[in-house]
């Protein structure tokens, strides 16, 4: 029989009972509290750190928790176990908060980010409007002795007759429970839902309800990453998108990775739990998005969810164990379309729920939803597409060929992992400059800087460079010139250096923000794992960086990139500033033309199944050379003649 204790989150406002045989952090998931667990619980990430206030318990203290800090009692909640009921404080570093992040607008296809609305962008783009579920009137003649028709086979001839479709079926038993009274109650006319069904090459329009003056209908599409999920709202009648939201994903508490993920997912419950976790974020988004629009759960009554394989498997509560596995291999590509209340998500039960198809254990939906949305697959030039996230997809190809990979980059670009790393917030630092000693810096409406994000983490440690405060492999030099800057440097609680950006004083958290050695190094190993997977890529397929022609950058972080200063630090290959076109989040849009558009769904279909994946692990040229790229900007010099010429440049003045 196992024993109960009560937990008490003084900050939180919260109380709890928990089983005394699992330690905090597994306490305070279970409760509901989002807290930060990158290495998911093995106590090798530092971010699980909770003061205990009250109570005894047994820990193992580690490198993360300094002399200062065990004083203090803090510990990691992931090593931590109650002896008796407690009162503890989770610090704000630690909490996992939801946030509204800076907007990222769409793409229109070869083109840079406007600010139109998705009527537009389908106008532009010029795919047919024909919608994965459709609203239609009908009105059936009277049944007689001489017209004996069936009261389903009525329905569906004056459907076939309307759509000039050749199938239009009805599966589901409670449109056949309905039919009748619905019919002769209302005069032998009404409307039905229409939603597509996929039999390979055939489309197949399923009646999925019948209604009676519904005159407005909404779909949801869905970018379910990592780290973030972002969540849009379509008007489908008059293809207009009406609002996007963002969040946390809050599987985060479980790891920040997918392969740290998928071994959760192996044990008892761990699969169920994943599931839940992303089905509540949804929830929570579809909530916000109620809020703010005032429509109504039963009037959404289509989604379409894109994300990577592992994402995409536990959404549908699929075991994805194989994808860490070699030969690495996902339940499926292509999931058949289920029924909203089969998952719990909240809008109407019978609404279906869509997944655009995946190409490989590593390459998913997301990346497919991408290439359509930057027309890469009827390209007649060379094109490259990279998704910056937690996990780096790479893609080359034109309307000829795909080929694609992917490369385990780290969430440290979307701010997790870094000792003052946030997401794209209010007051997160997106811009910073070293001008003669003096460190400006821009944070998102210009409030009270709150932590640094992906595209100032790009910023720091190429501005450090230029200024002679670390050397190329991103070490912090000794003998700095500059006093300014100097005086900045110091070494921190755990005995390695760091770099001051901000005083407390100045700050909205209390606390100084800097970037450490092991911050810089984490951002090095990031952008390397990208470049040389980009770089190996292009190998495999014999082609030069001077070959291609656009160069498409997806994802949150990605939009607000600085591209001179991510050439410098070589995440970005040294080419033609002109050829970036910064695409946002093209999941997010490729899902809504999966949504409203027949023909895009047939081109990613198409794509799914004649991309090329790349293992780049099984590649000895990968292996062997990675090494190189974690310098700034490479060991290569070669590689960046004109960065080399720029900062040559730059010294000299």
């Amino acid at each position: 029989m196992t024993e109960d204790i009560k937990i008490k989150v003084l900050n939180r406002n919260l109380e709890f009972i928990g089983e005394k045989k699992y330690n905090l952090l597994e306490l305070l998931i279970n409760a509901g509290v989002n807290i930060y667990a990158n290495c998911g619980g093995k106590g090798i990430c530092g971010k699980c750190k909770i003061k205990i206030i009250e109570g005894n318990y047994m820990t193992d203290f580690s490198y993360f928790i300094s002399k200062e800090e065990q004083k203090e009692k803090f510990v990691l909640a992931c090593k931590t176990f109650p002896l008796e009921s407690l009162i503890i404080e989770i610090p704000e570093e630690s909490q996992i908060k939801d946030s509204q992040y800076k907007a990222v607008k769409d793409i229109t296809i070869y083109s840079e980010i406007e600010e139109e609305n998705f009527k537009k962008i389908m106008e532009k783009i010029l795919l047919d409007k024909t919608p994965l579920v459709e609203i239609l009137d009908f009105k059936l003649t009277m049944p007689s002795i001489e017209n004996a028709l069936s009261d389903a086979d009525r329905l569906i001839t004056s459907i076939k007759n309307q759509k000039g479709e050749s199938k239009v079926v009805i599966d589901n038993i409670h449109v056949l429970y309905k039919l009748p009274s619905f019919l002769r109650k209302n005069n032998w006319k009404g409307q039905v839902l229409l939603a597509e069904k996929f039999l390979d090459d055939e489309v197949v329009l399923e009646i999925t309800d019948i209604l009676n003056n519904q005159q407005t209908y909404y779909g949801l599409v869905i970018d379910i990453g990592t780290t973030t999920i972002a969540m849009s709202l379509v008007d489908i009648k008059n293809f207009e998108n009406i609002i996007t939201k963002t969040t946390f994903n809050k599987q985060l508490v479980y790891g920040e990775d997918v392969i740290t993920r998928i071994i959760y997912s192996e044990k008892k419950g761990g699969l169920k739990e994943l599931h839940e976790k992303v089905i509540s974020t949804l929830n929570d988004l579809i909530n916000d998005i109620i809020e703010n629009t005032k429509i109504l759960q039963r009037d959404i009554y289509v989604a379409v969810v894109s994300g990577n394989t592992t994402m995409i498997h536990f959404f549908f509560n699929i075991e994805a164990e194989n994808i860490r596995k070699e030969p690495y291999i996902p339940v499926s590509t292509v999931l058949p379309p289920i029924e909203a209340k089969e998952i719990n998500l909240l809008i109407n039960p019978q609404a279906k729920v869509y997944s655009v198809p995946s190409v490989a254990s590593y390459v998913g939906g997301d990346i497919v939803a991408g290439v359509v949305a930057c027309g890469i697959d009827i390209s007649e030039d060379l094109c490259v597409l990279i998704d910056l996230g937690t996990n780096g997809e790479i893609v080359v190809g034109n309307k000829e060929f795909l080929v694609s990979a992917a490369c385990s980059c780290g969430p440290a670009f979307e701010g997790v992992g870094i000792s003052c790393g946030v997401r794209a917030i209010d007051g997160a630092i997106e811009d910073i400059k070293i001008v003669n000693g003096n460190v400006e810096y821009k944070t998102i409406n210009n409030t009270k800087p709150t932590g640094i994000c992906g595209s100032g983490l790009i910023d720091i440690p190429a501005e450090l460079f230029k200024a002679g405060v670390i050397d190329r492999s991103g070490k912090f030099l000794e003998n700095v010139e500059n006093h300014n800057l100097k005086k900045r440097i110091r070494i921190n609680d755990f005995g390695e250096y760091e770099f001051i950006i901000e005083s407390k004083e100045f700050t909205s958290i209390n606390r100084d923000i800097v970037i450490t050695q092991s911050d810089i190094h984490n951002i090095l190993r990031s952008k390397g794992a990208i470049f040389h997977g980009l770089h190996t890529l292009l190998k495999y397929t014999n082609l030069k960086f001077n070959d291609i022609k656009r160069f498409f950058l997806s994802g949150g972080f990605g939009s607000f990139l600085n591209i001179k200063k991510a050439q410098i630090l070589g995440l970005l290959p040294d080419i033609d500033e002109t050829k970036f076109l910064i695409a946002g989040n093209t999941s997010l849009l490729g899902s809504k033309l999966f949504l409203v558009s027949r023909k895009a769904r047939k081109r990613m279909f198409e794509v799914a199944k004649k991309m090329t994946y790349i293992d780049l692990s099984s590649l000895p040229i990968y292996m062997n050379e990675y090494t190189s790229t974690i310098f700034i900007p490479h060991t290569d010099f070669s590689l960046f003649p004109n960065v080399l010429k720029y900062l040559k440049e730059d010294n000299k003045g």
